[in-house]
């Protein structure tokens, strides 16, 4: 009678192929799971964002003295402030740079459109490729969008939107795959 010595090449091979699919199935979705992650600080970053829209819709500052971003903080790089938002047109704030020293990771630039409270949130190369690195939020109240110089007449209501989104605006870039679920179709 022979014993078992250990175990063999085959069953190596076996154990070694099923790690092997195991990683391949796991590693992409942890990819996506990081990815989301890194978008909801974009989603953080963009409540101060929102509150301004809902704030200037209520006082219903008009478009010339910066509309629904009046007094938002802008900037034009890392870290340079420049007046607050105070005219029409979008009113950017750079939070970072793909990463540089000083900045936010992930998240490079909120911009709020004055015309519609629209806000769009671009996301470094750690979280999508270039081209494909936007989140839309757009505001509606009574199921129609804001418009500067008029009071809202019900609750605002925020919609996110992904590139994959039924009705996304054209900004809205970021794929489904790494947009928060309300975000995605």
């Amino acid at each position: 009678m022979k014993k078992q010595q250990g175990f063999t090449l085959i069953e190596l091979m076996i154990v070694v192929a099923i790690i092997g699919i195991l990683a391949a199935v796991a590693l992409p979705a942890y990819q996506d799971y990081t990815a989301r992650s890194r978008v909801a600080e974009g989603l953080t970053l963009a409540t101060e964002a929102r509150a301004v829209v809902a704030d200037n819709a209520a006082n219903v500052v008009p478009d010339a003295a910066g509309g629904f971003a009046a007094g938002y903080p802008t900037s034009n790089a890392i870290g340079v402030a420049t007046a607050p938002c105070n005219a029409a047109g979008d009113c950017v704030l750079t939070l970072g740079n793909n990463g540089a020293a000083g900045g936010s990771q992930n998240v490079n630039t909120i911009t709020v459109d004055t015309a519609n409270g629209q806000i769009d949130i671009a996301f470094g190369t750690r979280v999508s490729a270039v081209g494909e690195e936007t989140l839309s939020l757009v505001p509606t109240a009574a199921g129609n969008g804001l418009v500067v110089g008029e009071r809202p007449t019900a609750p605002i209501i925020w919609t996110c939107f992904a590139a994959d989104k039924a009705n996304a605006p054209a900004e809205a870039t970021l794929p489904g795959n790494i947009a928060p679920a309300e975000c995605r179709a």
